[in-house]
C-alpha cells in the first residue's frame, strides 16, 4: 500500500504544478518525466500514465469533482481536489485493467477520513422500520388486553350474577385501554366485488394467503384446545358489547340527521337570501333604466354635431385633393427619370461581374487539373503491424494483440461455462418453488371452500334479521332542528307570496322546485337505507361473535 501511496502522492504534486503554472500539457509532460529519472522503470511508467489520464480529461474530471464538492463535500478541504480528481481517473478508465483488487489497495492507501465518509442515514434505521415496530408493538398489546379479558371472563364465571346485569365498575376500570402512541392509519378504501371473476395470483399474493389461512386454522385449534381444557366463553361480554354499540350507532344515526337537518336549514336560509337579492336586483334595474334614458338621449345629440362637423371635413377634403393632383404629376416624372439611371448603372454592374466571373472559372480548371496530376502521382505505403509483437512501454502485465485474443476467447468460454451452472441451478430452483406453490394454492382452494360456506350461512342470518324497520329518531337536537326548518320554511313561503315576480322566471322555477323536493326525498331514502344497513350490520356482528364463543 505504501508503494502506491507514493506513486498517488507523486501524481497530485505534479497536478499541483501544472494548474499553477497553466502551460502546455505535452512540455509539462516532457518536464515531468525528466523530474523521475531517478525512480524505477515501473513507478515512473505508472504515474507518467495516470498523469497523462489526468490532464487529457481534465475538463470531465473538473466537472464530476466540482459536483462532488456542491452534494456531498462541504466538509473536505479545497486542497485535495487534485486527489479526487486522480481517484476519479482510476475508477472510471483504468478500472478494467488495474482490476477490482488493486483498486482497493489505491484506495486503502489514503488517509481513512478522505476516502471514506457516505452519510449519517446509511447508519440509521429506515422509517418504514421503526413504523412497522411501534405496528408490532401496538398489535402486541391488543393480543395482551385481549387475553387479560379472556382472563377476567374465566374469573367472572367463577361469580353468581344474573344474565340481564352488565359489568361492575371495576371490571369496566380494567378493561379500559392504556394511553397508547400516536400511530400513521391508512384511509379506508372501499373495494368492488365483481361477479365470479377469475384472478391470477402472483407468487407473494399466494404465499401471503397461505400464511394468513394457516394463522387462522392455527388460532382456532388454540381455541379448541382451551375450550377443550375447560375456558370460559365472551357469551355475556359480548352481549354488553352488543348493548354499547347498539347505542353508539343510535347516536351516530341522531347525528348524521342533525347534519342533514342542519344542511336543510342552511338551503332554506339560503332561498331567502335570494329572495330579499331578487327584490334588490328589481330596485337597482329600475334605477338602471332611467339612467340609461338620460344617456341614450346625450348620445343622440352629441351624433347630430359630429354629423355636422363630418360634413364641414369632408368640404375641405375635397378642396385640398384638387391641389394634390398637380403635385402627383410632377413627382411621377421626378421618379421616371431616376429609373432609367438606375437602369444604366445596374447594366454596368452586370457586365463587370459576368466578367469578373468568367476569370474565377478559369483560375479553378487550372487548380482541378494541379489537383489530378497529384493524384496520379503514386503513394508511399504504411508501415506493416505485427500483432505478435510486444510494445515495450514498460507497463505491467504489457501483452501482444494476439496474446490478448487468446484470453479473452478463454474469459469468454470461461463465464459461458459459469452462466449455464448458475441456469442449471436456477431451473431446478424454480421447479422446486413451482411445486411448493402448487401445493399452497390446493390448501388456499379448501380455507376458500370452507369460508364461503361460513359466509353463505351468515348471509341467510343477515337475512333473517333484516326484517325489521328502523324506529324515528326522538333527540331532542333533532326536533328543535326540525321546528327550525319548518320555521324557515314558512317564512320563505310568505317571502315568495310577496314578491312580483314575472310569469317566465316563476316558470324557470318550478323545475327547480321539484328537483330540490326530490333531493330531500332522496336524502330521506338513503338515511333509511343506512339505518337499517347499520343494523343489520350489528345483528351480524352479535351473532357471529356468539356463534365463535359457542
Amino acid at each position: 500500500m505504501a508503494y502506491y501511496g507514493k506513486c498517488i502522492e507523486t501524481v497530485i504534486g505534479q497536478l499541483d504544478k501544472f494548474k499553477a503554472k497553466k502551460g502546455s500539457a505535452e512540455q509539462f509532460l516532457e518536464t515531468a518525466s525528466t523530474a523521475l529519472q531517478t525512480l524505477s522503470p515501473q513507478k515512473q511508467a505508472f504515474i507518467l500514465e495516470v498523469l497523462s489520464g489526468c490532464l487529457e480529461y481534465q475538463k470531465l474530471l473538473a466537472v464530476v469533482v466540482d459536483a462532488f464538492y456542491v452534494r456531498a463535500g462541504c466538509l473536505c478541504p479545497r486542497a485535495d481536489h487534485s486527489l479526487f480528481e486522480v481517484i476519479c481517473y482510476l475508477a472510471t478508465f483504468q478500472l478494467e485493467e488495474l482490476g477490482f483488487q488493486l483498486f482497493c489497495d489505491i484506495v486503502r492507501s489514503q488517509p481513512v477520513d478522505k476516502m471514506r465518509k457516505v452519510p449519517r442515514s446509511t447508519y440509521q434505521p429506515p422509517k418504514e422500520q421503526q413504523l412497522l415496530e411501534t405496528t408490532k408493538r401496538h398489535n402486541r398489546w391488543k393480543a395482551e388486553e385481549l387475553l387479560l379479558r379472556a382472563n377476567m371472563e374465566e374469573m367472572r364465571c367463577a361469580v353468581p350474577r344474573s344474565r340481564g346485569e352488565p359489568p361492575t365498575q371495576d371490571s369496566q376500570k380494567t378493561l379500559q385501554p392504556r394511553l397508547l402512541p400516536r400511530i400513521l392509519k391508512t384511509p379506508k378504501l372501499t373495494f368492488y366485488k365483481t361477479n365470479n371473476v377469475p384472478v391470477k395470483l402472483n407468487t407473494a399474493a399466494i404465499l401471503r394467503e397461505g400464511s394468513l389461512y394457516q394463522r387462522q386454522v392455527e388460532k382456532e385449534l388454540e381455541r379448541v384446545d382451551k375450550l377443550v381444557d375447560g375456558a370460559g366463553d365472551f357469551s355475556e361480554f359480548l352481549e354488553w358489547q352488543r348493548k354499547v354499540q347498539a347505542e353508539g350507532r343510535e347516536e351516530q344515526l341522531a347525528a348524521s340527521e342533525c347534519h342533514r337537518l342542519q344542511g336543510k336549514l342552511s338551503h332554506e336560509e339560503a332561498i331567502l337570501a335570494r329572495q330579499r337579492l331578487v327584490q334588490g336586483n328589481k330596485e337597482k334595474a329600475d334605477q338602471k333604466k332611467e339612467e340609461t334614458a338620460e344617456l341614450m338621449q346625450q348620445c343622440a345629440e352629441r351624433r347630430l354635431q359630429e354629423e355636422r362637423s363630418m360634413k364641414e371635413l369632408v368640404r375641405r377634403v375635397a378642396e385640398v385633393q384638387k391641389n394634390v393632383k398637380v403635385a402627383q404629376t410632377k413627382l411621377l416624372r421626378g421618379r421616371q427619370q431616376i429609373v432609367q439611371e438606375v437602369i444604366e448603372e445596374s447594366r454596368e454592374l452586370l457586365q463587370r461581374s459576368a466578367e469578373a466571373a468568367g476569370e474565377e472559372q478559369k483560375r479553378r480548371r487550372e487548380l482541378i487539373s494541379q489537383l489530378r496530376a497529384l493524384e496520379t502521382q503514386p503513394v508511399r505505403q504504411g508501415k506493416l503491424v505485427d500483432l505478435t509483437q510486444i510494445p515495450g512501454y514498460g507497463l505491467e502485465g504489457e501483452m501482444s494483440v494476439v496474446e490478448l485474443r487468446e484470453r479473452l476467447a478463454l474469459l469468454k468460454e470461461t463465464r459461458r461455462r459459469e452462466e449455464e451452472e448458475k441456469r442449471d441451478q436456477i431451473i431446478q430452483g424454480k421447479r422446486a418453488r413451482s411445486q411448493e406453490l402448487q401445493n399452497v394454492v390446493e390448501q388456499i382452494s379448501l380455507c376458500r371452500a370452507a369460508m364461503g360456506r361460513s359466509a353463505a350461512l351468515r348471509w341467510e342470518e343477515r337475512k333473517a334479521r333484516s326484517a325489521a324497520p328502523a324506529a324515528p329518531s326522538q333527540d331532542e337536537r333533532v326536533l328543535e332542528l326540525q321546528r327550525k326548518v319548518e320555521e324557515k320554511a314558512a317564512e320563505r313561503q310568505r317571502q315568495a307570496a310577496l314578491l312580483r315576480v314575472p310569469a317566465p322566471r316563476a316558470a324557470h322555477r318550478k323545475p327547480r322546485a321539484q328537483l330540490e323536493a326530490q333531493h330531500w326525498l332522496e336524502l330521506e331514502q338513503s338515511r333509511e337505507r343506512r339505518l337499517r344497513a347499520l343494523q343489520r350490520s350489528g345483528s351480524v356482528c352479535g351473532h357471529a361473535r356468539r356463534l365463535e364463543a359457542a
